[in-house]
């Protein structure tokens, strides 16, 4: 079976607050389980774990010194 979160378990378990998961929840980032209108919602690990991935992006390469940069010099 699935390891079910309250709102407040997985809010602590993504390091944001309980508004902010509100939020992912209703813009339908973040699945979530709610058996009747108004009732309890529950988020499974599964749904944790592809919010994270979903929002992870891979790191820039470093850029090389002089001018390889990001903005153009003023001349």
């Amino acid at each position: 079976m699935r390891t079910l979160l309250s709102r407040k378990e997985a809010a602590a378990r993504l390091q944001i607050s309980v508004d902010t998961l509100d939020v992912e929840r209703a813009s339908g980032h973040l699945a979530y389980i709610q058996r009747k209108p108004g009732g309890k919602v529950w988020i499974t690990e599964d749904a944790i774990a592809e919010y994270l991935e979903r929002a992870t992006h891979p790191a820039r390469p470093k850029l090389r010194t002089g001018t390889d940069t990001i903005r153009r010099r003023r001349v």
